[in-house]
């Protein structure tokens, strides 16, 4: 918590995970307007708008190495992103100092997860969660085509994230999950979130002023490099998606 309050990256990353899991075990326990929640949501916000400026801003240092000969038009972007950043980090910083984490905390001194394992309702709910999560993650793969659609697939990526969380807490409530699957959705997750990253940093790229003509060459170039990134990886998940519509039929049995 010192390294979120110092803005370090790392520790905004972690926190960030820390906070979806809490949410994602929360959502079994408490009502949507819970405290608890509310706070997760918030300070899920907060965190996710300066993580994801760093991770453009890490896409950004990797093209530097790849494609030097695009050096001032990733310069240009990199001095935008860094703007951005700071801007993000100030107001971050401003809202935990106005942030009552009192109801997290307290979590702490809660049993643990397996002493609630008698709990009848604890368990309908875990089962019913994940059933919501699973169906959830069949209609954004069908409501995705082959074709590479940005929004759709981003979509395909959070429906992916949130059945893994929920099965995380299924699993700590001593429900047996295959590893597989746990595997599958996590490299599906990150492969997406690699194509999201990416996609971010070509919308910085397509906004940079077009009127110097040597950065507009070099920013339609790395542009285009971009585009075949996204496209490979794409191709990537599209090789994959047939485990994913396997891991989901997993969780139908599970859930029976």
């Amino acid at each position: 918590w010192t390294g979120v309050c110092d803005g370090d990256a790392e520790s905004i990353h972690q926190a960030r995970i820390a906070t979806r899991r809490a949410r994602a075990a929360l959502k079994m326990i408490d009502r949507d307007d819970s405290e608890r929640r509310e706070l997760c949501r918030r300070l899920g916000r907060m965190l996710g708008q300066v993580r994801d400026l760093d991770i453009t801003q890490e896409v950004f240092r990797s093209l530097s190495m790849r494609v030097p000969s695009a050096s001032c038009a990733i310069g240009a972007a990199r001095r935008t992103v860094e703007h951005d950043q700071q801007q993000a980090r100030r107001r971050l910083v401003k809202a935990l100092d106005h942030l009552e984490l009192r109801a997290l905390v307290a979590l702490r001194e809660r049993r643990s997860i397996n002493a609630l394992l008698f709990w009848k309702s604890w368990r309908r709910s875990v089962v019913h969660e994940t059933l919501a999560r699973q169906q959830a993650l069949c209609e954004a793969i069908e409501r995705t085509p082959a074709v590479y659609m940005p929004n759709r697939v981003h979509r395909v990526r959070i429906a992916t994230k949130k059945l893994r969380y929920t099965l995380e807490v299924a699993i700590a409530t001593g429900i047996r999950v295959d590893g597989t699957v746990m595997r599958d959705l996590r490299k599906t997750q990150d492969l997406l979130g690699r194509v999201h990253d990416i996609d971010v940093a070509r919308r910085v790229v397509q906004r940079l002023d077009g009127k110097d003509k040597a950065i507009a060459a070099e920013a339609a170039l790395l542009d285009a490099i971009m585009a075949a990134d996204c496209a490979a990886l794409h191709e990537k998940y599209l090789a994959r998606r047939e485990r994913i519509r396997a891991a989901c039929d997993y969780c139908t049995e599970v859930v029976a």
